[in-house]
């Protein structure tokens, strides 16, 4: 997908740098249901959902602009490397845009950083053609460790540095963005994902380098309408972000 990177933001500029999900444990078909329709209703950029339900989503999808997103190895993402390879196949029959693979947290925190390589590059290569994110869980990681997992992300050829799953208690936060940014530059893009639930919090991880958000439905409803409550256009110049949110 194409990057938003303005110095001004429509709403509907902030709907399609949104990724809505139901990805909680008790998700039914009517849960994928209404999330098209918020994605029908905004024009958001893709979606995501369980792999059960990926059928009927490609199904919903079909005549709209949003675009099908999968989620491999979500959220433990300590699947053996086969496994994950197996899905992204499976996955990729059904013409996905994007994949979202989960990096294996624990190898990279026991520095094995030639199987976590190992990983991302063989669901690259299963996923040739689309868009891969790499999500590194960033709240359990310490700043360097988010900086060896962004190198690694890199190196194995991905597209996207993604924060979190959203399962961990922790959110994602400004100063994720800011080592992850300040890390990769502009070798990689980033999207931020658990913890979006406030247009200031989005406009100001915005400014600091992201451009894609993974959101819950209800998050999403309630960031587009305090859009409209603004009334007009965002200049992001005019964001401020204080020194101890970093």
């Amino acid at each position: 997908m194409e990057e938003i990177r303005k110095d001004v933001l429509s709403k509907s500029d902030i709907a399609y740098m949104m990724d809505p999900s139901v990805l909680k444990l008790d998700t039914t078909l009517e849960d994928v249901e209404a999330m098209v329709e918020l994605c029908k209703k905004y024009n958001c950029g893709s979606c995501f959902c369980w792999p059960c339900y990926y059928p009927q989503l490609v199904e919903l999808l079909k005549g709209t602009n949003t675009k099908f997103g999968t989620s491999l190895a979500f959220p433990s993402g300590q699947e053996a490397t086969e496994t994950k390879v197996q899905m992204a196949e499976y996955f990729m029959t059904m013409k996905p845009a994007e994949n979202d693979m989960v990096m294996n947290v624990g190898w990279l925190k026991s520095g094995k950083y030639d199987l976590v390589l190992e990983d991302i590059k063989a669901v690259r290569k299963a996923t040739e053609g689309t868009s891969l994110k790499v999500i590194i869980e960033a709240m359990l990681l310490t700043d360097d460790e988010i900086r060896k997992a962004c190198e690694l992300v890199i190196e194995g050829g991905a597209d996207y540095v993604k924060t979190g799953t959203g399962f961990s208690a922790a959110p994602s936060t400004l100063h994720h963005v800011k080592v992850i940014k300040d890390c990769v530059g502009d070798r990689v893009k980033i999207k931020v994902a658990g913890g979006v639930r406030s247009l200031d919090t989005l406009l100001k991880m915005y400014k600091l380098g992201a451009c894609r958000f993974g959101i819950g439905c209800k998050s999403a409803e309630k960031i587009l309408a305090e859009a409209d409550e603004l009334g007009g256009d965002i200049n992001i110049n005019d964001i401020v972000i204080d020194e101890s949110e970093l």
